[in-house]
């Protein structure tokens, strides 16, 4: 009896831990075609971006210009060459890595403070970048050494410093995180007032870049500006994947973390360290573009989990999605004048901001 007992229970352990297996096999395969199509819909949207505007370009004329590239037997027409190459195909390559970089810092601002509506700019990043661009502006001559990389080098600048006070006031507060988020809320207030002052003072040439710096736009940068985001992005990334498991680990709290092992000072001072530079370096090229941050990360949860292995890809494809869908309707909606696109992402984020909200309160 007592045999037949713990052959029954052999059984139904062995039933379980199959059952555990299937269901994980299942959820793994089904991430990774989520994972695929999204990656497929980024190549359709690209092409779908690169092909209209007040220009247009069909589809297949945009392949033949990228194809043209690789192989000499394509030949196109010397404006398509520049209308794909030049013009809007910076642009995009802008749009994706931005977008990756700013739903990744959200990500992790998000999974460290374990709250769903913080975003990267909470910690005061981006107005320490706007007062940074804002005195670039109006110093103007004085800066004429930098070249038209003056705004984005000082923007980039004053974020990281801003990110130093927000950590000097933490450390002196023993580092907790309801401190640095305070911190951040009042650091950067304080530059937001000083934007203000320039803002106040400024001449009515200088006024209107500021603004329309302050909007953000993706238009006129640089392919070596783009190399430097795509690097900094790409570096970022794969550390966070090299983190994933910490990361899912912590998303379960903080004692829990450090009984299983986890360094949980660590990888928290990792995780803002990253998200501080992917922020400071999207928002010296682009300026502040509100909401993807916060909305990027929300999607991917909803439909592909709380895995972090799974999350930053799909967090990365949805927020270069996002950016990229939104610069393509400002650039459209009513061309050839072109909209500042974090109006666009505004007007898609702040719906998304108030349902949270509610639903937060429900919970």
């Amino acid at each position: 009896m007592v045999k037949e007992y713990g052959l029954m229970y052999q059984i139904a352990s062995n039933k379980v831990y199959l059952d555990k297996k299937t269901s994980y096999e299942r959820k793994k395969y089904k991430n990774l075609l989520i994972l695929i199509g999204l990656s497929v819909l980024l190549v359709l949207v690209t092409i779908m971006s690169i092909s209209i505007g007040a220009s247009s370009v069909n589809s297949s004329k945009v392949i033949e210009v990228v194809m043209s590239l690789f192989n000499s037997d394509y030949t196109v027409s010397k404006i398509d060459e520049i209308v794909v190459l030049n013009i809007r195909l910076s642009r995009v390559f802008v749009a994706i890595f931005a977008g990756i970089a700013l739903s990744n810092a959200g990500l992790l601002m998000q999974g460290i403070f374990q709250n769903p509506i913080v975003s990267p700019y909470t910690l005061g990043v981006s107005n320490g970048a706007a007062f940074g661009a804002a005195l670039s502006i109006v110093m103007g001559a004085k800066l004429s050494f930098l070249g038209n990389y003056r705004v984005p080098v000082f923007a980039f600048i004053f974020s990281v410093i801003t990110m130093l006070m927000v950590y000097g006031v933490a450390l002196v507060a023993k580092n907790s995180s309801k401190t640095l988020v305070l911190s951040g809320v009042a650091i950067g207030y304080l530059f937001s007032a000083m934007v203000s002052f320039i803002k106040y003072v400024s001449d009515s040439n200088e006024l209107p870049e500021i603004v329309f710096w302050m909007m953000g736009g993706l238009a006129g940068i640089p392919w070596e500006s783009i190399a430097l985001i795509a690097i900094v992005v790409i570096i970022s990334v794969t550390i966070m994947m090299r983190f994933a498991w910490d990361l899912n680990v912590m998303s379960a709290g903080e004692e829990l973390a450090i009984s299983l092992g986890v360094n949980f000072n660590k990888i928290k001072n990792i995780s803002i360290i990253l998200s501080t530079l992917m922020t400071a370096v999207a928002v010296a090229f682009t300026g502040i573009i509100g909401f993807v941050g916060l909305i990027a990360p929300h999607i991917s949860r909803i439909i592909i989990g709380s895995d972090y292995r799974y999350l930053i890809p799909a967090s990365s494809l949805i927020g270069a999605l996002l950016l990229l869908i939104s610069d393509t309707i400002a650039r459209n909606i009513i061309a050839p004048t072109e909209l500042p696109v974090g109006i666009i992402t505004s007007f898609i984020g702040v719906p998304f901001f108030l349902y949270l909200i509610i639903k937060q309160k429900r919970g």
